[in-house]
């Protein structure tokens, strides 16, 4: 799937899974017209045949309310450009402020071009339509907080949900209301947390592209608001995900710019998150040296305090996930036997919270128990991980505790055995439940 396609931007900025757009093509053109997976060989870069390529143009630029051609859906397929229609005055104009990456950025473009753009841009304010209420944007700021809460209980798959209708709902009020700069900040503000929240549940649910395309919108929404540690936060995202999708050059230059760009910033342990994830792209590298030093500077500017206005999406940074991702960063490099204290106590710190921090973790502890021969340490870390995935849904973490269970098959014992019976259970009830 070409993550960087125009369509597939559009389809995140709806919002929208392939299916819907093939649901809205037969509303259109008749039922069966086309079938529900046919979007996804469009996704891929197949061009649509005879006129639907200018129907789903058509239908695009209806919801995203500006004109999508097909030469930009489709580039080299069609000799020349369809003039788009002219608005009548009763349409309302589209928004201008939030600032759509370009379809054919990919993460490192579009994280350079935030490095190094002016910021003295106007913020985003929009004169036409009814205005916002105030109460709607403190309604949006209070269910982001929520989603994230929720999503710590490890509802992923429902916090997708419902984080998707909230960004489409905000997306709609940056396109149809009216709002001065201040609200425009925070609107805008609200559509970068919210994009970044869906694009990393996304990301957990194993949608890589889907995630990709979902992450530079966000950071298009942060840079509208003027949001520079948001927008670094978001980048940082964009590079643990290079990360585990084995892509450490990458997942390096991009946490290089989010620290680059925000070093003057006061993200009191924002600061120290974006050093932790240096390590760990260190770590993925193999460079323990530079590994090392970003793991004191983490240190260092954990011990340095809190701002005195931290940013909400700050909250579940704490020193047991520092802690613990300096353990996982130490078990990347190879070296079980500093990575088992930093996890263990990082574990320790984690209990009764971020069950999904808590199940990855205790699956590193087992790794680094058996990269040093201690069979039994490792079934107890393993059973500890297995208990927390019967009520996390997360296909990241599935896919560890499916490599953790390739690594037990490797022993001849008892509690080998059962912890691999225990996974091949975990893994029949998830396949039983995507069957309902």
């Amino acid at each position: 799937m070409n993550d960087t396609s125009v369509l597939a931007t559009c389809l995140a900025r709806l919002s929208w899974p392939p299916e819907r757009l093939a649901r809205e093509i037969n509303r259109r053109c008749g039922s069966g017209t086309i079938s529900s997976k046919a979007p996804y060989n469009w996704l891929k870069g197949a061009c649509p045949r005879r006129r639907l390529p200018y129907i789903i143009a058509k239908i695009l630029s209806d919801h995203l309310g500006e004109p999508i051609t097909v030469e930009a859906l489709w580039p080299g397929n069609f000799a020349s450009a369809v003039p788009p229609q002219r608005r009548s005055s009763a349409q309302p104009h589209p928004a201008a402020p939030v600032q759509r990456p370009p379809a054919t950025l990919d993460p490192l473009t579009a994280s350079v071009d935030w490095l190094v753009a002016d910021d003295a841009l106007p913020p985003p304010s929009r004169a036409r339509g009814e205005e916002i209420p105030g109460v709607a944007i403190e309604m949006l700021t209070a269910r982001i907080q929520q989603l994230r809460q929720l999503d710590d209980s490890g509802s992923s798959g429902l916090v997708l949900d419902w984080a998707l209708q909230d960004l489409q709902w905000a997306e709609r009020l940056a396109a149809k209301y009216s709002y001065d700069a201040s609200t425009g900040r925070q609107l805008h503000r609200i559509i970068a947390e919210l994009g970044q929240l869906t694009a990393w549940l996304t990301a957990d649910q194993g949608q890589a592209e889907l995630s990709n395309s979902r992450f530079l919108a966000a950071l298009g929404a942060a840079r509208a608001a003027g949001d520079r540690p948001l927008a670094a936060y978001i980048i940082s995202c964009m590079s643990y995900r290079a990360g585990w999708a084995g892509r450490p050059e990458e997942a390096l230059r991009l946490i290089r710019i989010a620290r680059k760009g925000s070093a003057q910033e006061d993200m009191g342990i924002g600061q120290a998150l974006l050093a932790t994830r240096e390590a760990r792209a260190h770590a993925s590298l193999g460079d323990e040296a530079a590994c090392q030093r970003a793991l004191d500077e983490a240190a260092e500017l954990s011990r340095a305090g809190r701002p005195s206005a931290e940013p909400l999406w700050a909250y579940w940074l704490t020193p047991a996930v520092m802690v613990a991702d300096a353990g996982r960063a130490w078990l990347e490099l190879g070296r079980p036997e500093r990575a088992e204290p930093y996890l263990t106590r990082g574990i320790d710190l984690l209990q009764g919270s971020q069950p999904r921090n808590l199940l990855l973790h205790s699956a590193s502890l087992a790794e680094a128990r058996l990269a040093r021969g201690e069979l039994d340490g490792a079934a107890a870390a393993a059973t500890d991980a297995l208990t927390l995935a019967e009520h996390v849904s997360s296909q990241r973490a599935h896919a560890r505790l499916m490599a953790l269970r390739r690594r037990f098959v490797r022993y001849d014992s008892a509690v080998a055995r059962d912890i691999v019976q225990r996974a091949d259970a975990l893994l029949a009830a998830g396949r039983a439940r995507a069957a309902c």
